[in-house]
């Protein structure tokens, strides 16, 4: 089985992700990380979860990189 991950905007097989050796995450471990399960191409509870990563992404000072629409968007294809 393929694990398929979603980096930078596209999805892709695990094996061709990469991070910069300079990408801030990497270098100081900034970062926040939330699960949004998804059933038959439908998010769980979507709503939830991004106030939850909002939330959590204001409190380390982060810019959210994707709008509440983008999210559902990667997430439901």
């Amino acid at each position: 089985m393929v694990q398929i991950v979603h980096l930078n905007g596209r999805f892709m097989p695990l094996e061709e992700a990469t991070v910069p050796v300079l990408d801030r995450g990497f270098i100081f471990g900034d970062g926040v990380y939330e699960v949004i399960p998804v059933y038959s191409r439908r998010p769980f509870r979507l709503a939830e979860h991004l106030r939850r990563l909002q939330h959590s992404l204001d409190g380390i000072g982060l810019q959210n990189p994707h709008a509440d629409a983008e999210w559902a968007h990667c997430c439901s294809n």
